[in-house]
């Protein structure tokens, strides 16, 4: 065996035994791993008066309300980041119906996507009329 395959075989354990310990560590995944899931939050989901959805959910620590949502529901988003249909539930901006979420009964003013909830929060969506 020559340098060129010692250098090369060598090369290829180094890379193998890499993506084994990332693995490994979780560190390859983008799902959180159980040690990672550090809160417990509720989520409440209502549409034309009926519960859809009443969950109680373990999260990542630094979880927006979006991945929340994205990981657990069917949403459909839009490219600016607004929630559009949840578990195929439509908002219907010609009757002036939207989708908003309160946070432990009061009124949020921040995105979805830059929402991180706390522990112990419980998160209401409901399809609203404005």
């Amino acid at each position: 065996m020559n340098k060129k395959e010692k250098y090369l075989i060598g090369v290829s354990v180094f890379v193998i035994l890499l993506v084994l310990g990332l693995w490994y560590s979780g560190l390859a995944s983008n799902n959180p791993t159980t040690a990672d899931l550090d809160k417990e939050i509720n989520m409440t989901i209502v549409a034309d008066g009926e519960i859809i959805a009443d969950d109680t959910l373990d999260v990542a620590d630094d979880s927006t309300l979006l991945d929340i949502m994205s990981q657990h529901y069917d949403l459909i988003v839009t490219d600016d980041g607004f929630i559009e249909s949840i578990e195929g539930i439509d908002q219907l901006p010609e009757e002036n119906l939207y989708w908003i979420y309160e946070v432990n009964e009061e009124t949020v003013t921040v995105s979805a996507a830059d929402f991180v909830p706390e522990e112990g929060d419980h998160i209401v969506w409901e399809l609203t009329a404005f």
